[in-house]
């Protein structure tokens, strides 16, 4: 089963992520074309550079297309940076067997590339179209996505766009998003001089354990897997250094009562036979997601019940620490008839007494969102209604989500009292630069939060946990829970 944290968890009502938005118009003057643009981005800058007079050394005097480029910067870290160059097709035909290229300024280097053949002669760069490149049809856009590196600490700026030789406008307005080509990778040779990978950080230290004791680190997942097909990667040492060797939840989320106890039963085995506490997340609740991106999870009540026992059975009888079905009480009143809300909180409590009974080492604790959603008094009532104070151990906090370790403890002491004791575990997998504004969908500038540990120093938080698999996209970087390595390594830098 592949773990998928959900696009769409913990989407509050009227926060939603603000989408790239890149237009285009075109004016003619004086039998010349001028293309204005802008991309606008919650992910990225737009760095524009030039002026519609820019000739590439390769430029043909009588052009028979013409194009409008725009260079965009989507991450940039201490030796790297992710961008993008769109280039559109402002004539009036097809441009069959496509290549574009542009100029660096000295000692930037492409590292890798998407969509198309890339090479690079100091600071010139030159991408040719593929064996499976579609030509560029007129009004259409070709969009270059790269990653670099950069020896003076920040992105560089690029000139003299060009495509088949043709010198392109620069974008400065918006108006409609571009049509893009899909990205397919292609990795360039590094030239010569550019270091084997970045200079990292200091490699972190992991902590000791705490009562609950040492955390399970899986040899397996999504970031494991990039770095052992990526050693060359200049971003795999810290990419594994600082995720891969991390302990991370595992989310069994999908619908599969016939499969999930074998699952469980592996993944908790595994863990328990070298003495670790592994960290598992529930998430297969009726109604999941209100019908959102992550809709799903069982069809009917009875299912659940079914597909929840087997869960339990799983795991076995050593520690566990179990975060009930994210979203089930945050979403509790959004989509829900009065009807549809008691069988949810029957279906929670049950939840909880079912694995306390099938593994009474197991620590649960009900996911009730964070300090942003619902207020603390209001929590503490779902929750007990939920079974928490008879089946529970306390609350999950945070779940996917950015908030600050000391707002979410605040607010999960708040909880606590209301509830009469327990314990919280916070999600700290992508909290340390704090929430971006109401922005829930793959913001940019993240940081990872506190590194995972039982030994906290509170005796109110269980444990700092990375329930959201760093690196894995929320929807909008990528499909949802894929593993994308610049934001692993932006969330790692």
């Amino acid at each position: 089963m592949t773990d998928a944290p959900r696009a769409g968890l913990l989407r509050r009502a009227g926060l939603r992520a603000g989408p790239y938005l890149a237009r285009h118009r075109r004016e003619r003057a004086n039998g010349r074309v001028l293309t204005a643009g802008v991309g606008a981005a919650a992910l990225g800058s737009v760095v524009v550079i030039g002026g519609t007079s820019l000739v590439a050394a390769n430029a043909t005097t009588d052009p028979d297309h013409s194009c409008a480029a725009a260079y965009t910067v989507r991450h940039a870290w201490s030796t790297g940076f992710s961008a993008e160059v769109a280039v559109t097709n402002t004539g009036e035909d097809p441009v069959k067997n496509w290549n574009v290229n542009w100029s660096f300024d000295g000692g930037k280097a492409v590292v890798k590339g998407w969509e198309g053949d890339w090479q690079q002669d100091e600071g010139l760069v030159t991408v040719r179209a593929g064996e499976d490149s579609v030509r560029l049809e007129p009004g259409k856009t070709l969009t270059l996505r790269f990653t670099g590196w950069h020896p003076q600490g920040k992105a560089p700026d690029a000139a003299n766009f060009a495509l088949n030789g043709v010198s392109c406008g620069v974008d400065e307005g918006a108006e409609e998003t571009p049509e893009s080509a899909s990205p397919t990778p292609s990795s360039i040779a590094l030239p010569p001089g550019l270091p084997a990978s970045p200079a990292p950080t200091a490699k972190p230290t992991k902590p000791a354990a705490g009562p609950l004791g040492s955390l399970f680190v899986d040899p397996s997942g999504q970031a494991v897997e990039w770095v052992e097909s990526n050693s060359g990667d200049p971003r795999a040492s810290v990419i594994r250094e600082r995720i891969a060797e991390q302990p991370q939840a595992h989310w069994l989320a999908a619908n599969n009562p016939g499969d999930v106890e074998s699952d469980v039963r592996g993944y908790t085995s595994r863990a328990h036979a070298r003495g670790k506490v592994p960290v598992l997340v529930a998430y297969n609740m009726t109604n999941r997601d209100c019908g959102g991106a992550s809709a799903g999870g069982a069809d009917s009540a009875d299912a659940y019940r079914n597909w929840i026992s087997n869960f339990a059975s799983g795991l076995g009888s050593g520690t566990s620490i179990i975060i009930l079905e994210p979203d089930a009480l945050g979403h509790l009143t959004t989509c829900l008839s009065e009807g549809q809300q008691e069988e949810r909180l029957d279906l929670l409590e049950y939840a909880g007494k079912v694995i306390k009974q099938s593994s009474p080492k197991a620590r649960v604790f009900y996911d009730i969102g964070h300090s942003a959603w619902i207020n603390a008094s209001e929590a503490a009532s779902r929750a007990k209604r939920a079974g928490a104070t008879q089946y529970g151990d306390g609350v999950a906090l945070n779940t996917s989500n950015y908030n600050t370790s000391s707002s979410e403890v605040s607010y999960g002491k708040r909880v606590l009292a209301a509830l009469g004791g327990g314990q919280m575990v916070v999600d700290t997998s992508r909290n340390g630069a704090g929430p971006a504004g109401g922005e829930w969908c793959d913001p940019a500038g993240r940081k990872l939060g506190r590194y995972p540990t039982t030994a906290t120093g509170d005796p109110k938080v269980a444990a700092y946990l990375w329930v959201k698999r760093p690196g894995e996209s929320d929807g909008c970087s990528g499909s949802a829970g894929q593993f994308i390595p610049e934001t692993a390594y932006d969330l790692s830098s």
